[in-house]
């Protein structure tokens, strides 16, 4: 009876440390401190996103001509889902989007190519205002990145891919987009894969158990940017284990049972 009760104390206690180390493991930003009520972080500056390659971008243009104006913005026709009449003007959209080419440009009506790679939206506008002020007066160039998304995927609640409206999105915010980690999301491998404009390839390591992670170059994320989240020792070992920890459990339980009904 003695062993009975030593063995279940064995197995319970087994239990309870692995409850208690996945605990420890699922923290994030263990370094800050629990009693402080306010603590700053030193966080990293967001750097303005620049234009590359594939990016697509909303360009309109206006002066005080609109006649004049209307020279420099794409129309399109756009189909009527209804078999109702409809005016014209009803069918007609302001597109004025621009891919930015292989080579880095964007090709604008009556001003041509025009270099986008490499550059932020306020410094593109101020390009092109520039190059419009032979043709219009007073032009006012407004630009917006319209297919900036990140895409996060591993252990997480909803692997997604998060489109971004603006300009600024943090590691953090996309994984809260995702759901959050999964109990079997490593804190301290998520990984930043970034690919480059000379078309190599970045892989960065970030750690939620730490503060540090506010003043990483990849807490705040990029264009395409694609956030792995790696699973944990706990997920390799229950896979690798399932019938050690299902026996594991039913022999706790049984003990438990016998100590019970002796009693």
């Amino acid at each position: 009876m003695k062993n009975l009760i030593c063995l279940g104390w064995l197995l319970l206690s087994l239990l309870l440390f692995c409850s208690c180390q996945t605990s420890k493991q699922l923290t994030y930003f263990k370094d800050l401190s629990d009693t402080a009520v306010v603590q700053t972080i030193q966080t990293t500056i967001v750097p303005p996103l620049q234009l590359q390659s594939d990016d697509q971008v909303q360009i309109s243009i206006s002066s005080p001509s609109a006649e004049a104006s209307s020279f420099f913005n794409l129309m399109a026709s756009i189909p009527s889902s209804s078999s109702t009449a409809t005016t014209p003007q009803a069918n007609q959209s302001f597109i004025n989007l621009y891919i930015v080419s292989t080579s880095g440009k964007i090709s604008l009506p009556v001003i041509g190519d025009i270099q986008a790679s490499g550059l932020t939206l306020e410094e593109l506008k101020r390009q092109i205002a520039t190059s419009l002020k032979p043709y219009l007066t007073n032009p006012i160039v407004s630009a917006k990145l319209t297919n900036f998304k990140v895409t996060v995927i591993g252990e997480v609640n909803k692997p997604f891919t998060v489109p971004v409206n603006g300009e600024k999105i943090n590691v953090i915010e996309a994984i809260g987009a995702s759901g959050d980690m999964t109990m079997y999301g490593a804190r301290k491998q998520v990984k930043v894969i970034r690919k480059l404009p000379d078309g190599n390839t970045q892989i960065a390591k970030l750690d939620f158990n730490s503060s540090q992670i506010f003043q990483s170059p990849y807490f705040n994320l990029r264009q395409n940017d694609i956030v792995y989240v790696q699973p944990n020792r706990n997920k390799s070992f229950l896979a690798n284990n399932t019938t050690f920890w299902a026996s594991l459990v039913l022999s706790a339980a049984s003990i438990v049972a016998i100590i019970l009904t002796r009693n």
